[in-house]
């Protein structure tokens, strides 16, 4: 049996026994862990999914070229439910690009993360996006600076991109894009609860566009059977640099879109 149905099995094992304990104890306030206890129990599952999934991307994509995010103006979103915002990045054809995921976090909140969708929100981490090759292609380290969220992004050479700087405001977010320099590149905003973005550059140019719901390449065969895909529009006339920030950014926001928290 494989890992991920025996994973399954157990979660939902896992499940009816909190349940049934509920049942027995007649303690009303337990049902408020519902969620809580469905997230505990499914995220193995989620975890072993992801891993496997990915694991037979890898393997597909070792023979062929290299494929990195940065060479594309559509980025593909698809988050398999696990933890830590994981998601994999493919293509308008479904190849695949690569996975943005979070890759230092201790092991006490790797399992407060898998319990609790979002949770990494509150809390400083490291994370990259890897190419097809899984080799590093962008990375960004968040933290708290000033009461905002700080964003520092470096390209796949170790080198500083840029910055991000959040603000975020009840249901929307704010922030402002600056290049390694200190120069302003964008001013962000989100449109709608639904995390809707439209950016431009301060000079005019499109930098990158996202639309809740909408993806005009769902009737292709290679995306009729996937779930939870967000399709991400970027510019192409962006310099290496640009498109390193827009990457960091569009990973870091659609991370938590993809999970609802909006």
């Amino acid at each position: 049996m494989k890992k991920e149905n025996v994973a399954l099995i157990a979660g939902f094992i896992f499940m009816g026994a909190v349940v049934a304990l509920m049942l027995y104890l007649e303690v009303e306030f337990l049902s408020a862990l519902a969620l809580p206890v469905f997230a505990i129990g499914m995220s193995p599952y989620f975890y072993i999914r992801s891993k496997e999934k990915q694991a037979k991307w890898l393997a597909k994509a070792a023979d062929l070229e290299g494929r990195s995010l940065l060479d594309e103006d559509e980025w593909i979103f698809e988050w398999s439910g696990s933890s830590a915002g994981a998601m994999t990045i493919i293509n308008k054809d479904g190849e695949y690009l690569g996975a943005y995921k979070i890759v230092n976090l201790p092991l006490i909140k790797k399992l407060m993360s898998a319990a609790f969708a979002g949770l990494e929100a509150y809390f400083s981490f490291t994370a990259g996006i890897f190419t097809s090759h899984n080799e590093p292609a962008v990375a960004f380290q968040k933290r708290k600076e000033d009461g905002n969220v700080v964003l520092e992004i470096r390209n796949h050479k170790g080198e500083t991109a840029g910055f991000f700087k959040e603000e975020r405001k009840l249901t929307r977010t704010n922030g402002s894009i600056y290049t390694a320099d200190g120069e302003l590149l964008c001013e962000v905003k989100t449109k709608s609860m639904a995390g809707d973005f439209d950016v431009s550059t301060q000079d005019g140019r499109f930098f990158a566009s996202y639309r809740h719901g909408y993806f005009d390449y769902a009737i292709k065969p290679q995306f009729q059977k996937s779930t939870a895909l967000d399709l991400v529009k970027v510019g192409g006339q962006l310099s290496e640099n640009e498109k390193t920030l827009a990457a960091a950014v569009v990973c870091y926001w659609m991370s938590y879109l993809q999970r609802g928290n909006r």
